[in-house]
């Protein structure tokens, strides 16, 4: 038997009005992880991530599972949807009996998802944002983020710009909610007195960034910070290559995607963007020899052979997935969803495939901020170029 739904379109959801503690987690023979993320719409570059998911969860299975369960992973077309994200979640809770919420995608979705979690007291692990609001233990025990802080990060363009670019009139392109606030607020930390900043948010009901590029080309600007998700980090680079304006580039992490985002904006509007990563770019040839690389191309060729092998969030899912597994093996016998939230709040020095060299992953009970360290990296038209040292950026 196969233990395994796919990716399923999301489509009208009838949903039982039932206690989500009374419902109880799957059998105890398997091990049931949830997900929501956008398979479809303008944010379907995100889609991958479920996909890698899933094949690295199948891997397992053909492996003989976690402490000998096999595990059964749900996910759902969320269409990067706050409602829908919040509907589908109640499905996974109330109907599929799921012990846990795995990779969520987004801060809208996590903040949609995040208080009915905590309410019926499923774990939410490893969310994928960095925003600082998924870090509060304190009223929130049941989430845990798993990304780079946006803010740390935007503070660590701030530091390169005002270092690399002094006196610079920076624009910053940022979606207008908590995650791009929070970019935004870090580089002005970063950068300290004497910079200029340029805002040009927007909302992700806009069809494109024309506007926002006119503003800041309009303003002068020396340097662009482009902290856009896949969808507008991509409409952006690709006005810029339309209107043959080229100043020097920051890139979120968030959109460092080569496939998903870069090739389809244009590569040569992309070279030379500096980002920060705490995952390792798989299509960088220094990485070609590294064991985690070579087993995750192996992995990729094997499970997803769809997939970009050279695609940091293929990449990501697949660490994620990986420190997971992790935390499943150490609750040992006991998968109930209290043990395994409480495995999660207590990681020591953790090593996860692919991930920066140096970085490793700790949590405790008052600290859900699991990855605490970029590395700069520079696109030289093929891959990100790592540079400089290890930033620590855990307080």
């Amino acid at each position: 038997m196969r233990f395994r739904v796919g990716w399923l379109a999301a489509g009208a959801v009838g949903l039982a009005m039932v206690s989500a503690r009374a419902q109880a987690p799957a059998p105890p023979e398997e091990i049931v992880i949830g997900m929501t993320v956008a398979y479809t719409g303008g944010n379907a570059a995100y889609g991958t991530i479920g996909r890698t998911v899933d094949a690295f969860f199948r891997m397992v299975n053909e492996q003989g599972g976690i402490n000998g369960r096999m595990v059964r992973f749900i996910s759902y077309d969320d269409e990067y949807s706050p409602a829908r994200a919040l509907e589908l979640t109640r499905r996974l809770v109330e109907q599929d009996g799921v012990h846990l919420i795995f990779r969520t995608v987004g801060t809208p979705a996590n903040l949609a998802i995040r208080g009915y979690l905590n309410e019926m007291e499923v774990p939410q692990l490893f969310v994928a944002t960095g925003a600082e609001l998924f870090d509060d233990p304190a009223r929130y025990p049941w989430t845990m983020r798993w990304n780079g802080s946006f803010r740390a990060e935007g503070a660590v363009y701030g530091r390169y710009i005002a270092e690399n670019h002094p006196g610079a009139r920076v624009g910053v392109l940022y979606q207008n909610d908590d995650s791009g606030r929070d970019y935004l607020a870090g580089l002005r930390e970063g950068l300290g007195a004497g910079f200029e900043v340029v805002e040009a948010p927007y909302d992700v009901t806009e069809p494109t960034m024309d506007a926002q590029i006119a503003l800041l080309q309009a303003a002068g600007i020396d340097v662009f910070a482009n902290f856009g998700t896949p969808r507008f980090a991509g409409q952006a680079l690709r006005r810029l290559g339309e209107l043959d304006w080229h100043p020097p580039q920051i890139q979120a992490n968030t959109s460092a995607s080569i496939g998903g985002v870069i090739e389809p904006a244009g590569i040569e509007n992309a070279i030379g963007n500096v980002t920060a990563l705490f995952a390792k770019d798989p299509g960088y040839p220094g990485w070609a020899d590294a064991p985690d690389i070579v087993e995750f191309h192996r992995f990729m060729a094997a499970y997803y052979p769809a997939g970009d092998p050279r695609g940091v969030f293929e990449s990501s899912a697949y660490a994620t997935s990986n420190a997971l597994a992790q935390v499943l093996r150490l609750a040992g016998d006991d998968v109930s969803r209290a043990n395994i939230m409480r495995v999660a709040a207590g990681i020591v020095d953790m090593t996860v495939p692919n991930l920066m060299p140096g970085v490793l992953v700790n949590t405790s009970p008052t600290d859900y901020a699991p990855i605490e360290q970029f590395m700069l990296a520079r696109f030289d038209g093929t891959a990100f170029v790592p540079f400089g040292a290890l930033i620590d950026v855990g307080d």
